[in-house]
């Protein structure tokens, strides 16, 4: 290589020697050698990489994954009208980087924003982002499909592309959210009849394996088609709960919880011979299409997942337990003295006084009387009888959440536990355990086990499970089952605590509760010991219609009403507005027609 006088390279002085040696015969042949031999070794690499690499199998290869539909939930009546469906839209993306010189951007963002009913300038402010970075920005989902064709198919739209995708919908909103539960975003079932029947519900996905076009294009070439497996929708589920009693049960129980300022409430309707729940409704109550929006304790079943002290509905099996140990009769007597009874170190008040029989006492509702009960089964008995109704223990319903409640093992009661126990208090339940428990009584003694699923059937139609209804157990014996109506039968009666819950046309046998509610005695202080409040309490009523011939079993729950916080003021007449719209829906046949025709005369003459 040549150099100037101060030792650079003299460019021009290099190019041309080259040159000079280009233009010799040598110089031509070396060169053309050169480029063919360059050009052989190009294609040998190629094809080196075409087969050695099996490069054809994965440039060539078309594969698609269908998505098929979830099973949809239906209530008992499965009348076309489900409760949970699923339905076909898309997701539409926005990639600033490919719009077509042609188009103007902003008549693109107008159209996006009007089909996909956006804020026009936030799409707009989308388009300056052309890099890698922010290619494929989501816009909305849809299942218009004239968005679809205004957005992607027409030729006066560029850099808007649409992907397949299924949405859960929940047509009814927040009705029977706490029993249908939601759906996470994975496509897992987050609570409710979603989550313990995710299995069921869930589709299977299909394939399709074929080759694309010469071009690499994701077009497949059907002739050449692999795999086509369909995709198959899940089961449908149909549940026991009716949505027209559902619908006015959440109306009855709102007007409620918002008229006594209470915190919460709940209701639950079950069959007494077979143990189907025909409503639970919870409120306040969430929307579970947007359940992200709402707290956890809002999302929870307190019908199930909520324990509490019962109060005076307990007394009923305090009373059964008493007359099955042949303790005593209908008719046994007890002094309940000025309405003060001392005993282990504690006052029990309540509000009767002077001798009264054990009929009076759950009529009445007498602490006293039913503490005295308690006592002369003593603690294991009364806690074996518990038991077999199922207190302290799981159901085992279909829907997750479940609480066991508490029921203390009667070696660690106090002496003045089964005083306590027999009026509901230092015991905790579910509602739905109170449920099962005077069904069993309304049953002659048979405790049927609550379900919520009637049956799974396939998206073809045949028929995958079938739900009957399951004894439990018999906690009592029928006769004492009997008797025990019977006075429940004269808690609603024109001198009882129930009075409010009478039905015109229907007899109705039940029970008030009003259960203190525990606090802590220092409401700073989250360690400081539980105390019994003066101004909070669950007020409750539990019943059930015909007494004659007992059908349906109703509970009404509100926790803190005020300012009446009594359950004969509060709940008693919320049970009377249920049982008046089931009988109505489910067509129940009134056992005192003579008071339906006497209301009517009244009716009629007074239009005279």
């Amino acid at each position: 290589m040549q150099t100037d006088y101060d030792g650079n390279f003299s460019i021009g002085k290099a190019c041309r020697h080259y040159w000079r040696v280009l233009n010799s015969s040598n110089g031509r042949i070396w060169t053309i050698f050169s480029v063919c031999l360059a050009f052989m070794l190009v294609v040998m690499a190629k094809l080196c990489y075409l087969h050695l690499g099996q490069h054809n199998k994965v440039t060539h290869e078309y594969q698609r994954i269908i998505e098929g539909c979830r099973g949809r939930i239906f209530d008992r009546n499965g009348d076309g009208h489900p409760m949970v469906t699923t339905i076909r839209a898309r997701r539409f993306f926005l990639d600033p980087g490919i719009v077509s010189t042609n188009h103007s951007v902003t008549a693109i963002a107008s159209c996006i924003a009007t089909n996909l009913n956006l804020d026009y300038n936030e799409v707009l402010g989308k388009f300056s982002y052309r890099d890698k970075r922010w290619r494929d920005q989501e816009l909305a989902v849809s299942d218009s499909k004239e968005a679809y064709e205004n957005l992607v198919l027409s030729p006066d739209v560029s850099g808007v592309r649409a992907q397949e995708v299924t949405l859960r919908k929940y047509p009814y909103g927040s009705s029977m959210a706490h029993v249908l539960g939601y759906l996470h975003g994975g496509g897992t079932g987050g609570a409710g009849i979603e989550c313990s029947y995710n299995e069921d519900l869930r589709p299977t996905s299909g394939l399709l394996e074929s080759e694309r076009d010469g071009r690499r294009r994701l077009r497949e070439i059907n002739v050449k088609r692999k795999i086509s497996a369909p995709a198959i929708d899940g089961n449908d589920v149909y549940l026991t709960l009716d949505h027209t009693i559902q619908h006015e049960v959440e109306c009855e129980l709102q007007a409620v919880v918002e008229k006594f300022d209470a915190l919460r409430g709940w209701v639950i309707v079950e069959r007494v011979k077979t143990g189907e729940i025909l409503s639970m409704a919870v409120y306040p109550s969430y929307e579970p299409e947007n359940y992200r929006q709402y707290e956890e304790p809002q999302r929870q079943n307190l019908a199930i997942g909520f324990c509490y002290e019962p109060g005076s509905v307990m007394k009923a099996f305090t009373v059964a337990a008493y007359l099955n140990e042949n303790c005593g009769s209908p008719n046994t007597l007890f002094d309940t003295y000025d309405g003060r009874w001392s005993f282990g170190g504690a006052v029990l008040r309540d509000h009767v006084s002077g001798m009264i029989t054990t009929a009076t006492a759950l009529k009445k509702s007498s602490n006293i009387a039913c503490g005295k009960m308690g006592l002369a089964l003593g603690a294991r008995r009364l806690y074996t009888y518990l038991r077999a109704f199922n207190f302290g223990s799981k159901i085992g319903v279909e829907l997750p959440g479940e609480t066991s409640g508490i029921l203390n093992r009667p070696e660690k009661w106090a002496k003045i536990t089964p005083t306590r126990v027999a009026i509901g208090q230092s015991v905790s339940v579910s509602g739905l355990q109170l449920v099962a428990g005077y069904s069993a009584l309304a049953n002659g003694g048979v405790m049927m086990r609550p379900y919520f699923v009637d049956k799974v059937v396939a998206a073809n139609g045949d028929l995958i499970k079938q739900n009957h209804p399951t004894v439990m157990g018999r906690p009592v014996r029928p006769e004492v089952a009997r008797k025990v109506c019977e006075m429940l039968r004269g808690v609603t009666e024109p001198d009882g605590t129930g009075r409010r819950a009478i039905v015109k046309g229907y007899s109705v046998a039940g029970k008030t509760g009003t259960a203190q509610k525990l606090v802590r005695s220092d409401p700073t202080n989250p360690k400081s010991k539980l105390v019994y409040s003066n101004t909070d309490y669950f007020s409750s009523f539990i019943g059930f219609f015909p007494a004659t011939k007992p059908e349906y079993t109703v509970l009404v729950s509100i926790d803190r009403p005020r300012p009446q916080h009594s359950g004969a003021y509060v709940a008693a007449p919320l049970f009377s507005r249920i049982v008046e719209l089931v009988a109505r829906h489910m067509e129940v046949q009134p056992d005192r027609p003579q008071e339906i025709e006497e209301s009517e005369r009244a009716v009629t003459a007074s239009y005279r």
